[in-house]
């Protein structure tokens, strides 16, 4: 995958969390057939936190969502909408480089929404995302197909499986989607 040097950022709020993305990815329908209380989930590149607040009610009041992303003013938006939800207990933030998550503990369920494709070098990060998995944790993968060829995506994908995880899942009309196990 082509190295890209930009990311979504403040300007593209609107187009991040709203109402006619969340009908047509809703969070509860893609994600929770792979969540149940008590789990630990990273939403890595969060941005506006679109999903993040659905994330923090599956994982219930035992579980814990981290909020990931390199905008430090994205994660002040995704904290203001958790403690006005009044959830604010079950997310934390973190705030990454642009090389590197760089957290000390391992998730249940990881999402990479629209969001690898940005990153300095895809394959670093693909090998990152599977080192911080728990064993038999799930991966849930999208890219825009608008922004990523399939030759990119497969890459991608291809990069995961040699990393030890199982694709299990497969499907998308506007985006390419994986789901992989650990």
């Amino acid at each position: 995958m082509e190295t890209k040097t930009d990311i979504c950022g403040m300007e593209h709020v609107k187009w991040l969390d709203n109402g006619f993305r969340r009908l047509l990815q809703n969070p509860r329908k893609l994600f929770g057939r792979y969540i149940r209380p008590g789990s630990v989930v990273f939403d890595i590149g969060c941005g506006p936190g679109a999903f993040t607040r659905d994330l923090a009610e599956m994982v219930g009041p035992q579980g814990q969502v981290v909020a990931i992303d390199v905008q430090e003013a994205m994660l002040a938006m995704v904290e203001k909408k958790i403690d006005a939800a009044g959830l604010a207990g079950r997310v934390t933030y973190h705030r990454c480089s642009g090389d590197a998550i760089a957290i000390d503990r391992k998730a249940d369920f990881i999402v990479t929404f629209y969001m690898v494709h940005e990153t300095p070098d895809p394959m670093r990060f693909v090998d990152e995302v599977g080192s911080l998995l728990n064993p038999g944790g799930v991966w849930f993968l999208a890219e825009p197909k608008v922004h990523v060829t399939e030759k990119e995506y497969r890459d991608v994908v291809d990069r995961a499986v040699a990393g030890g995880l199982t694709i299990r899942k497969r499907e998308g009309i506007i985006s390419r989607i994986a789901v992989f196990r650990k």
